[in-house]
């Protein structure tokens, strides 16, 4: 009895010591800042898309991109929250006359922990114009716009990164942590995603009918998406302060969807792919940080004769700097029920 109290004490004793030295290796790959606020500026461009393809590599492709404009506006960490607020940009009148107008509600919730991450979105955008792989358009020639076709894009994302004690998501994607040594990890990429699109008549027409067939010439898609994929991700740190960021997640996705074409509406299962894809470059110093990024969650669902796609895109630049927190900006959102109740 005696044994194994004390092998239960020293199982007890050793964990402190085991968190400590968790600690201290990662104080050696990713530096911290919890005594400082960062500003930035910031120009961000958000779209959605979908593309049509005639098979699985097929060189057949439609992709329908809307006309929205890139916005502009300043970012803040503090009270360790991070949020951005950004205005869009007006389109010029040339820029419409080629692409046409769209309209566009576009929300986001962006969360990066230590080790996870978490994207809620709600998209609706109207008015597309397409671009065919093998038909270009002529140079000053308006692209072919389809302002009667709208989408509505809702769901979650989720990243959970493995080796939290030597690698850092967040030190390229919202600079609160600093990576020192190239490191990387595993990743668990996952999706729960409402996609819907209507349109006033068949979204590809006759012509192409004897590309894509006749089948799958919907004017209406309902699908709901959900997907856990396997992945990986790399921070390359170069010289000390620049830093090279690759994630890629892929792994098998379950659909439900219906769709209505001109021989009525049909309801269906299937099992393709989902991908999560996150680049980000840039300079990380103690106080000056600057990059750039791409992310990109697209969905691959095929029926009929096509293979349909539709992606969801940010890319996103900006330079920002940090600075010592005084007075109220030390507090936490952890302290805020302590400062309201103790008053």
């Amino acid at each position: 009895m005696k044994k194994q109290f004390v092998c239960f004490l020293v199982i007890l004793l050793s964990f402190p010591a085991l968190a400590q030295k968790k600690d201290s290796l990662r104080a050696i790959y990713v530096e911290r800042f919890p005594d400082h606020f960062f500003i930035w500026p910031i120009v961000k461009a958000r779209t959605s898309t979908f593309d049509i393809q005639n098979k699985p590599g097929g060189s057949e492709k439609l992709t329908y991109r809307p006309n929205n404009s890139v916005g502009m506006g300043f970012g803040m960490y503090v009270f360790e929250i991070g949020f951005e607020l950004v205005f869009a940009v007006p389109i010029d009148e040339k820029k419409k006359s080629l692409y046409g107008e769209s309209k566009v509600n576009d929300l986001q919730l962006n969360v990066l922990g230590k080790n996870w991450g978490v994207d809620l979105f709600t998209q609706t955008y109207k008015g597309f114009y397409r671009e065919d792989a093998r038909r270009g358009v002529p140079a000053a020639m308006p692209f072919p716009q389809r302002p009667d076709i709208r989408i509505g894009n809702t769901g979650i994302n989720g990243i959970y990164v493995f080796n939290k004690n030597k690698f850092s998501l967040r030190s390229s994607y919202n600079f609160s942590e600093r990576q020192l040594r190239s490191s990387g990890s595993f990743l668990l990429s996952g999706t729960l995603n409402f996609f819907d699109l209507k349109a006033d008549s068949a979204i590809y027409g006759p012509f192409y009918e004897a590309i894509f067939g006749a089948r799958g010439n919907f004017n209406e898609i309902n699908s709901t998406t959900f997907s856990i994929a396997p992945g990986y991700s790399y921070n390359l740190v170069l010289g000390k302060r620049f830093f090279i960021n690759a994630s890629l997640s892929v792994g098998p996705a379950q659909h439900w969807i219906s769709y209505q074409t001109a021989n009525g509406k049909t309801d269906h299962q299937t099992l393709n792919t989902f991908a999560d894809f996150r680049v980000g470059i840039g300079y990380n110093s103690k106080r000056f940080f600057a990059g750039t990024s791409f992310v990109q969650q697209s969905r691959n669902i095929r029926f009929e004769d096509i293979v349909f796609t539709s992606s969801s895109a940010t890319v996103k630049l900006l330079v920002g700097y940090r600075f010592k927190e005084q007075g109220f900006l030390k507090w936490r959102v952890g302290d805020l029920p302590q400062l309201i109740f103790n008053k």
